[in-house]
């Protein structure tokens, strides 16, 4: 039965191109220790302190996701950090640096390579700025002064991929805020099961046009930009042995009080840790055409 299950696997790999993300797991955890890294907040575009506030209070409604805090409000404090990767089991990046200290990449980059579990979320995508580790790990991220920089990925009503070229569809950017519809894309990837077919996503930042050196990413949920493209929203990728999760939503505080940004992140955090998805839905999810803001109900 292992040998089948590993033959599965492989068919898998040559069907989706090299990358069944699902396709191997590790051991379901009681408790999945989470490194947030967050902090930063240039111009008081993103205010970190009161997102990340709401977001302990309705990680905790869901159980199993422990988390602590490297508060980086500068380089400088990135570089005083001690800690070690290794010692979690996941590590999620939120709010907006333009560079991080290389050496740390470096070792984050490592700690992926090797298995690790590694969530990019919203303002995290637009920094990291000419930083190739950084890339190499979402794919595409939000690059609205560079055109020409990268491929960009969008989809057709039939949700056919189009690669635009460096140049075409121009830079990357986001629609006023306000509510927009996200699509399901692949309901069958273990953190999209459970989830309604579309769903509506509180006063937020929809990001298009997402430009990157690699468009060879597995998008989960999309949502149609000013074009009438859709672009994605949330997407995995493997990273050697490593599993990476980017969510673009979770502006300000109507963005995170979303019970489905909340949902999409507790999940995407249990599924890079360990390549399965046990956290439930929560009973007051968005629906087709109604937002949920109200902390996340189990019934």
């Amino acid at each position: 039965m292992k040998n089948g299950r590993w033959l599965i696997g492989m068919i898998l790999m040559l069907i989706l191109g090299g990358d069944p993300l699902w396709a191997v797991s590790t051991p379901e955890k009681d408790s999945i220790r989470t490194l947030v890294i967050t902090g930063a907040a240039p111009y008081g575009y993103h205010p970190w302190e009161s997102n990340i506030e709401i977001m302990e209070s309705r990680l905790k409604a869901f159980g199993k996701i422990d988390t602590e805090y490297l508060i980086a409000k500068g380089l400088e404090d990135w570089r005083k950090w001690e800690g070690q990767f290794s010692d979690y089991d996941a590590i999620l990046i939120i709010y907006y640096w333009s560079q991080a200290p290389e050496a740390k990449l470096k070792k984050l980059d490592r700690y992926v390579r090797n298995g690790g579990a590694l969530v990019v979320a919203h303002s995290a995508l637009a920094g990291f700025w000419n930083q190739d580790i950084f890339d190499d790990w979402t794919g595409i991220a939000y690059r609205e002064r560079d055109a020409h920089y990268g491929h960009s990925l969008v989809f057709d009503n039939e949700k056919n991929r189009i690669i635009r070229p460096p140049g075409e569809g121009g830079g990357s950017g986001h629609a006023p805020i306000d509510t927009f519809q996200i699509h399901t894309q692949d309901p069958n990837h273990p953190i999209m099961q459970g989830l309604p077919q579309k769903w509506m996503q509180s006063r937020d930042e929809l990001y298009y046009h997402l430009r990157g050196p690699n468009t060879n990413l597995h998008t989960l949920a999309v949502a149609k930009g000013p074009d009438g493209t859709f672009n994605p929203q949330a997407w995995v990728r493997r990273h050697e042995q490593g599993r990476i999760f980017c969510l673009t939503p979770g502006h300000h505080k109507p963005g995170v009080s979303s019970v489905g940004f909340i949902t999409l992140l507790a999940r995407g955090i249990e599924w890079t840790a360990t390549g399965n998805v046990t956290l439930p839905v929560p009973s007051n999810f968005p629906s087709e055409h109604q937002p949920s803001t109200d902390p996340p109900v189990f019934k």
